[in-house]
């Protein structure tokens, strides 16, 4: 069994690989021209380019990346297991069906509805499940009670990339810039919502931890990721230990995040325990 997953997981494809996890690229524009991501960009020249005031846009996987994929992974396994971003976020999960029925019932493509540790958590769940003897057949029918419990939790450093990419208005960026209120993004069901607004980034980390005793009384395993914000992924470990919290890894927050919540962002991604 192979697992595929893109890479809005946040994983190098090494580091993946590793896993059992072979990463397939999305796509990131600039100036007319596509990159693909962690193949001919990387994390930290999206984030350069983004701090010097270059605009940047993500897209979804190419077909061809996915059907050269699933085509060499099936010559040395029986079935393939595609895991992707929320398919309300990108069009890759549908891209990916389109691909996959090329191969008839022997790759099988997932709606993570998250995205970067959401989606790394997702894929252990699927993985796991058919570890337990669950039938190919019913993965994903199995799969969905957990997958509705994922929560996304993001802390921006600044209003100034959520306004470029068009989250929010020049109004709303300027009152906050003025005010220092930032917004804790949430992501469930597939969807970012728009959560609390806090007052600067220390207050910030101590609303996700709120959020956590909200959505995870008993506890949750959890994903931090950053955008070349470590100090602030420690911040958020530390303020998530009192809140019977498992850090299972930090990981690049990933081109997807970067771009459109900006540079300092910080993020937990968590999942029900068992």
């Amino acid at each position: 069994m192979a697992f595929v997953a893109d890479s809005t997981l946040g994983l190098f494809p090494e580091e993946a690989k590793s896993q059992g996890i072979h990463v397939v690229p999305q796509q990131v524009l600039h100036k007319g021209r596509s990159f693909r991501d962690l193949v001919e960009i990387t994390p930290g020249e999206v984030l350069k380019l983004l701090r010097s005031g270059e605009r940047l846009t993500t897209s979804q996987v190419a077909p061809e990346d996915l059907r050269r994929l699933y085509e060499a992974l099936l010559r040395t396994h029986g079935r393939v297991v595609s895991v992707h971003v929320s398919g309300l976020l990108s069009g890759t999960v549908d891209t990916a069906k389109k691909v996959a029925q090329a191969f008839g019932d022997r790759v099988k493509v997932l709606d993570s509805w998250s995205l970067s540790g959401g989606l790394l958590l997702v894929l252990e769940r699927a993985r796991q499940l058919l570890r337990e003897g669950v039938a190919w057949e019913c993965l994903e029918e199995a799969l969905a009670p957990y997958r509705e419990r994922v929560r996304g939790y993001l802390l921006p450093a600044t209003l100034d990339y959520l306004h470029r990419s068009g989250r929010i208005s020049g109004l709303q960026r300027f009152v906050g810039g003025l005010l220092r209120i930032l917004p804790v993004l949430e992501v469930r069901e597939g969807r970012v919502h728009p959560g609390p607004r806090v007052r600067g980034f220390a207050e910030g980390i101590r609303k996700v931890a709120a959020l956590f005793r909200r959505d995870f009384p008993e506890g949750a395993r959890v994903y931090l990721a950053h955008a070349e914000h470590p100090e602030g992924a420690k911040a958020l470990a530390e303020a998530l230990k009192a809140e019977a919290v498992e850090v299972l890894g930090v990981i690049p927050a990933g081109a997807a995040v970067s771009v459109h919540a900006g540079p300092g962002t910080v993020a937990a991604f968590a999942g029900p325990r068992g």
